[in-house]
C-alpha cells in the first residue's frame, strides 16, 4: 500500500509550503510591540526555561506556545521607546498528561505552572501521520476491506479525522481519531478520491491501538463511474487589472503595524485563531480614536447533517482541534489576491517546539470597488458628484481538509469595518448507489444530501464562524443597546394611520441577544455612555449583520451541540476577561459546555463595562451539482458600522480625483 497522500491534504499547506525557520532568518528581529507574536528566539528560550525546569524533555510536543498578553490597561498606555513585559503561554503533552505553564522570557523563569487533568488540545502532526499509518495493517480492517471487495489495497489511502465528543461512548479521556478510507484508483476528479463507505476505524492516537473497526452493512464500495460530461475550458479571458500605477497607498512598519487611510491597526499571526487584529483607530482630525482593541476568528463549527456511520460523528471545530494557523495557505499572485499586494510570510510555532513557515500566507491590499462610495446628480447644473469607493483588504486563507476559508477584514473610508468569511474547494462527499435521482435507490440515498456527481452525494452541513469582537469605542467602558422597531398608531386627526419609531433598550447582563427579528428590524449599537460628540451622541458603533445569520436547529442535547452551543445565537455580548477567548473552551476536543454559555453563565453586568461581543455568522450548506467538482466560493458577512461615532460622513472629504 503506498504512503497516505489525504493525510497531506487533511494537514493543509504543512506539507508543501511549510519550512523550518533558520537563525540568521528576516523573523529574528526583536519584538517591537507588546502584542508582537513570539519571534524565534522568544520560543526557543522559552522551552529551553521549561526543559531546564525539568517541566519538559525532548518527548515532550507543544500543541501550543503562545504570546500571553499584557492586560489592556498596560497595552493602551504603552508607548513607543518604553519597555513591555514579554510572556509565554505553553500548553505541552506528554504520556497522555496536558501541562500548562507561563514563562517569563524576560527572566528566563518559569513564571507558573499547572497540570491539566483530562484537558486535550489540539492535535499535532505526529498523531496525524502515526494513526494513518497503523490502521491499514489492522487485521479486522483489511477483513472488512475484503468483505467488502476490495483486494487490491494499492490504491487505498485513509484520513484521520478528529473524534467529536459522545459520552456514550466508552474511550473516556483517550485520545483517538476516527479514520476512514477512499479508493484513489476510481477517483472523482484530480482533487478528489472515492469514499468507502461503512468501515471505520478509530484509533488512539498517542499509542497507536486500533482500538475498533466498526462496519455498517452495506458496505458501499466504489465502482468504475463514467462521470457526467465537464464543460471545456473557455477562452482566455483579457486580463482585468486592479493597479496602484503610482505606488500604495498602504504603510507597514514595524512587525505588521499597519495604516491606511485614516485607520490603524497591528496585526498578529496566530497558530489557533490564524490571524489576530489589534488596535484598530480611526484618525478623526487630531484624534486617534480607538473602535477595536481586538479581533479575531474564534471557532469555526462545521457539523455534518447525515447518521451514517462515519458521518455522525462529524462535528468540527476546527481552530481548536486543528488550528486556523496552523493550516494556513499560501496565496497565489493575481488569483488569491491581487498581484500589487503585500505578501507576507506567517510563522507560527512548532509541534516540536521550533516554528514554521507558511510563504505568502498574508496579503493586504487596497481595490477600487467600481462602486461610488457617495454621489448625487444635480438636475439643475447637470453635474455629477461622486467619489469611487477605495477599500483596504486583509486577507487569509486557511485549508482545513477540503474547504478552503478565505477570512477578510475589509476597512472603508466610512470608517467600517467588514468581516467576510468564504467558503470554497471541494465539497466533502460520500459514495452511493444512484447515478441520477430516477435510480431505485435515489429516495433514500439523497435524504440527508444532494446527488453531485454519479454516484456521490454531498451531505449536508452547517458552518458557523464565530469571531469574538474587544470592541473599545472611543476606549473600554462600553454599553450595548438594541433598537427594535415598533409601530405607532397615530390620532384619528392625521391623515396617516401608522408608522414605525425606534424603542431603545440597554441591555443590562452578559448572554445571548434573544428575540432578534431582522426581518422586523432591529439596530444593535454599542456606545461609549461616557463621552458625547458635538452633536450630543454617545459615540457608538452598530453591530450590522450581514448574509449569514442562520442559528444552530441541533437539539441543545445533543452532543455536537454542546460542544458549540454559542451556536445557537448570532450575537453573545460578555464582559472581557483576559482568560475568556474561544468560542468553544480552551480544550474544546473532549470537552462539553464550555466556552461563550459558560462565559455569560453568571450572567454579569454589561452596562458600562469592558465587553466583547461573540458574533458568529452561520449559514446551512444545502449542497446542488453546481456545488461540484469544485465549489465556488459562497461569502457570508457581517459589518462594524458607525453609529454616532462621528459628527459627520468622513467619506465626504475624499478628494474628487486621484494624485496625477
Amino acid at each position: 500500500m503506498r504512503h497516505n497522500s489525504r493525510l497531506l491534504i487533511l494537514l493543509g499547506a504543512l506539507a508543501t509550503f511549510l519550512c523550518a525557520i533558520q537563525p540568521g532568518s528576516a523573523q529574528m528581529a526583536e519584538p517591537q510591540f507588546p502584542l508582537d507574536a513570539l519571534t524565534y528566539q522568544e520560543i526557543g528560550r522559552a522551552v529551553s526555561v521549561l526543559k531546564q525546569a525539568g517541566l519538559a524533555d525532548d518527548d515532550t510536543l507543544f500543541p501550543t506556545i503562545t504570546l500571553k498578553e499584557p492586560p489592556k490597561a498596560n497595552v493602551l498606555a504603552w508607548s513607543p521607546g518604553k519597555p513591555f513585559p514579554r510572556n509565554a503561554l505553553v500548553i505541552m503533552r506528554r504520556d497522555g498528561e496536558t501541562r500548562e505553564a507561563i514563562v517569563d522570557l524576560a527572566g528566563n523563569r518559569v513564571a507558573s505552572h499547572r497540570d491539566l487533568p483530562g484537558a486535550q488540545p489540539s492535535l499535532m502532526q505526529d498523531e496525524w501521520a502515526r494513526v494513518a499509518d497503523v490502521v491499514t495493517g489492522d487485521s479486522r480492517w483489511r477483513a472488512a476491506m475484503q468483505n467488502a471487495g476490495i483486494t487490491d489495497l494499492s490504491d487505498v489511502s485513509c484520513t484521520p479525522m478528529p473524534p467529536g465528543v459522545f459520552p456514550s461512548e466508552a474511550f473516556g479521556t483517550r485520545r483517538i481519531l476516527r479514520v476512514t478510507c477512499y479508493d484513489d484508483k476510481h477517483r472523482l476528479s484530480p482533487y478528489s478520491s472515492r469514499s468507502i463507505e461503512g468501515i471505520l476505524a478509530i484509533v488512539d492516537a498517542e499509542t497507536g491501538e486500533v482500538i475498533d473497526v466498526k462496519v455498517e452493512p452495506p458496505v458501499i464500495a466504489p465502482a468504475p463511474v463514467k462521470p457526467l460530461a465537464a464543460p471545456g475550458p473557455l477562452p482566455a479571458q483579457k486580463p482585468v487589472i486592479n493597479a496602484s500605477p503610482q505606488g500604495t497607498n498602504i504603510e507597514i512598519t514595524g512587525t505588521w503595524q499597519v495604516k491606511w487611510q485614516n485607520w490603524s491597526f497591528h496585526l498578529r499571526p496566530d497558530r489557533r485563531q490564524g490571524l489576530v487584529v489589534s488596535l484598530a483607530r480611526f484618525k478623526d482630525g487630531d484624534r486617534e480614536r480607538l473602535v477595536a482593541y481586538q479581533m479575531a476568528l474564534a471557532e469555526l463549527f462545521v457539523p455534518y447533517m447525515d447518521p451514517a456511520l462515519g458521518w455522525n460523528t462529524r462535528n468540527y471545530l476546527d481552530a481548536g482541534e486543528l488550528g486556523l494557523g496552523y493550516l494556513v495557505s499560501s496565496l497565489a499572485e493575481g488569483r488569491d489576491c491581487p498581484a500589487q499586494s503585500y505578501y507576507l510570510d506567517m510563522l507560527m510555532p512548532s509541534d516540536r517546539g521550533g516554528m514554521f513557515k507558511a510563504d505568502r500566507a498574508l496579503c493586504i491590499f487596497e481595490r477600487a470597488t467600481g462602486d461610488p462610495a457617495w454621489r448625487h446628480y444635480a438636475a439643475e447644473t447637470g453635474e455629477t458628484i461622486a467619489r469611487p469607493d477605495i477599500e483596504l483588504v486583509v486577507r487569509t486563507i486557511p485549508t482545513i481538509g477540503n474547504y478552503d476559508y478565505i477570512i477578510d477584514y475589509i476597512f472603508s473610508s466610512r470608517g467600517s469595518i467588514t468581516i467576510r468569511a468564504g467558503a470554497t474547494g471541494i465539497d466533502a462527499v460520500k459514495t452511493v448507489r444512484s447515478d441520477a435521482l430516477t435510480g431505485p435507490h435515489a429516495a433514500e440515498d439523497t435524504r440527508y444530501g444532494a446527488l453531485v456527481a454519479p454516484q456521490t452525494v454531498a451531505p449536508y452541513h452547517d458552518h458557523y464562524f464565530a469571531f469574538r469582537l474587544d470592541l473599545d469605542v472611543d476606549g473600554p467602558q462600553n454599553s450595548f443597546i438594541t433598537e427594535r422597531f415598533v409601530p405607532e398608531a397615530l390620532p384619528t386627526d392625521n391623515p396617516r394611520t401608522s408608522l414605525w419609531r425606534l424603542k431603545p433598550e440597554i441591555i443590562a447582563k452578559e448572554g445571548p441577544v434573544t428575540g432578534s427579528h431582522h426581518g422586523a428590524g432591529e439596530i444593535w449599537r454599542v456606545i461609549n455612555p461616557n463621552q458625547r460628540t458635538a452633536l450630543g451622541y454617545h459615540p457608538g458603533y452598530e453591530i450590522m449583520p450581514g448574509h449569514g445569520t442562520a442559528t444552530s436547529l441541533l437539539d441543545p442535547q445533543d452532543p455536537a451541540q454542546r460542544r458549540a452551543a454559542f451556536s445557537s445565537s448570532t450575537l453573545w455580548v460578555t464582559q472581557a476577561k483576559p482568560a475568556e477567548l474561544y468560542a468553544a473552551g480552551d480544550f474544546p476536543l473532549v470537552s462539553l459546555d464550555e466556552g461563550v454559555p459558560k462565559f455569560a453563565g453568571d450572567a454579569d453586568s454589561v452596562e458600562n463595562q469592558d465587553l466583547v461581543f461573540w458574533y458568529t455568522i452561520g449559514f446551512r450548506h444545502v449542497t446542488r451539482p453546481e456545488d461540484w467538482p469544485i465549489l465556488p466560493t459562497m461569502w457570508h458577512s457581517f459589518t462594524l458600522r458607525p453609529y454616532g461615532f462621528f459628527d459627520s460622513d468622513p467619506s465626504a472629504a475624499l478628494s474628487p480625483d486621484a494624485q496625477q
